[in-house]
């Protein structure tokens, strides 16, 4: 009982808000953004046979902003879909999971998207 009797709804109150501030002013110290010049190295093209080169080198990939997103962007700001052969690659930026889903049905032709990131259900229930 002693316990609850240090610790009153004003200084609980003031605890929390003050929490809240910090962590709003801490969320711009979470790393410096890169400054204009640095330079993404590109890998250089990879020697494909024939039969092991992609069907098509144009696509259009759709994700949305988490951090499962990661691989396709760095994939591309790399370089690695050039290096495979794959020479027009597209990234969209997808609003939800539901449109990501839709875009998908309507295809690239249509103004879709042809794949991208996908949570493990997604492609069983499309």
């Amino acid at each position: 009982m002693s316990f609850l009797n240090q610790f009153s709804r004003r200084k609980f109150l003031m605890t929390v808000g003050a929490s809240a501030v910090s962590s709003v002013l801490l969320k711009g110290c979470l790393g410096n953004p890169p400054d204009s010049t640095t330079q993404i190295q590109q890998v250089s093209a990879v020697n494909i046979s024939p039969e092991q080169a992609p069907e098509t080198t144009k696509v259009k990939l759709g994700y949305i902003p988490i951090v499962e997103a990661a691989p396709l962007i760095i994939a591309k700001e790399k370089g690695f879909f050039t290096k495979y052969g794959m020479t027009d690659v597209e990234l969209s930026k997808q609003a939800s999971w539901g449109s990501a889903r839709d875009n998908v049905e309507i295809g690239s032709e249509g103004g879709g998207i042809d794949g991208g990131q996908w949570q493990m259900p997604m492609p069983h229930l499309i």
